[in-house]
């Protein structure tokens, strides 16, 4: 098969100029009814999706690269997360958690707990968005602690609800005209070696592990008592910041950090977690135990759902601390088993020979920060 031949059988299928007549209409309702805080970068109007092929209102045809922004971990209307959902819908759409028991809460909490990066035992909060996972892991941390201050890193984006939004230190305009944010946050340089150094393998490896020490040997000793700080938050990879990858012995030695201070280490692995990497989460492959995980994104295929996850002795706060009207909804939940099965299956067991592949060869050349760096450049 040639390559015309393979466009004209896989490729994208346009049926006229794009945006096209249904297309434009809709994106003129949209400028009239909806928040023109969206960062629409390119006037699709979907209408359905099968794998990775979404339809616009057109019937054009394109390739969804963009997974729904890392979170359609099996493609688009995988048919046993459709099933899962109509399944579900047709039995029970919706209880609180919050108020009332119900078996999916427990059924996903045991899978995760299987997979979990830290030992076990393990308790879970369930939340609607990877904000309200980061939320929760928040007010979590503080109240376990009875400490009020966070370390957050330069690049880093965690969500934009207030919590969150402190969190985060991506782009000004996220911030722009929404302070004061919370106060207690402070945030420092992430090792982003293929912008932050020159030299080889040695020299990324010290830029890197400068990055973590300097909260111990700067931060704590000029401004901030470590007596004081509740947590590290953390990406293993960062999204908005460029696609990069912490180094192993920087995840290391913020362990080293928090185990020796008390604090604790909690990772964002709402973009990614799930598979993204070739393994569950992408913390796993710097061999570092968190103490919190946030996930939310492709754990459930579209579905709205948000979880938080901790070592069990951490979620040790009373009733009424912290809830949600619609976090852990039955077919959120339902959509989520389904995705976990599928991953388990089809995703994990073949993504882990081709990722570790790539990261072991990224290993054995230039440090793998650098090689993604140039990557994101790239694209």
């Amino acid at each position: 098969m040639n390559r015309q031949e393979m466009h004209a059988q896989f490729g994208p299928k346009l049926r006229g100029t794009v945006p096209g007549p249904k297309a434009k209409a809709a994106v003129e309702a949209d400028d009239r009814l909806i928040s023109p805080s969206y960062t629409r970068s390119y006037p699709l109007v979907a209408k359905s999706g099968r794998g990775i092929r979404v339809e616009d209102v057109d019937g054009n045809q394109f390739l969804d690269f963009a997974a729904g922004i890392a979170v359609n971990s099996t493609g688009h209307c995988h048919p046993e997360v459709v099933a899962a959902i109509q399944k579900q819908a047709a039995e029970l759409i919706h209880i609180s958690g919050t108020d009332f028991y119900n078996l999916p809460l427990t059924d996903l909490a045991d899978r995760l707990s299987a997979v979990a990066p830290m030992p076990g035992p393990h308790k879970f909060f369930y939340g609607n968005s990877g904000a309200e996972a980061v939320e929760c892991a928040l007010k979590l941390a503080r109240y376990h602690t009875g400490r009020q201050n966070v370390i957050a890193f330069l690049g880093a984006f965690h969500g934009r609800t207030m919590g969150a939004l402190s969190l985060t230190g991506s782009k000004p305009q996220q911030k722009r005209r929404f302070g004061p944010m919370l106060p207690g946050v402070t945030h420092v340089r992430y090792p982003y070696a293929y912008r932050g150094c020159t030299g080889g393998a040695q020299a990324e490896e010290a830029f890197s592990m400068g990055c973590a020490r300097y909260i111990e040997e700067k931060l704590f000793k000029t401004i901030l008592p470590p007596e004081e700080v509740a947590a590290i938050f953390v990406e293993p990879i960062q999204g908005e910041g460029g696609y990069v990858v912490a180094p192993d012995n920087f995840l290391r030695e913020l362990r080293r950090i928090c185990d020796r201070h008390g604090i604790l280490l909690v990772v964002d692995e709402v973009q990614s977690g799930a598979g993204r990497t070739g393994k569950w989460w992408a913390i796993e492959h710097s061999g570092v135990q968190p103490d919190i995980v946030c996930m939310a994104k492709g754990i459930a295929s579209g579905m709205p759902l948000g979880i938080c996850m901790s070592r069990a002795e951490i979620m040790d706060w009373v009733p009424g601390s912290h809830a949600s009207t619609f976090g852990g909804n039955p077919i959120s939940i339902a959509a989520a088993l389904a995705t976990m099965d599928i991953l388990e299956r089809e995703g994990i067991a073949t993504q882990r020979t081709w990722a570790s592949g790539c990261w072991n060869a990224c290993a054995a050349g230039r440090k793998h920060t650098r090689w993604w760096a140039m990557c994101a450049d790239a694209a």
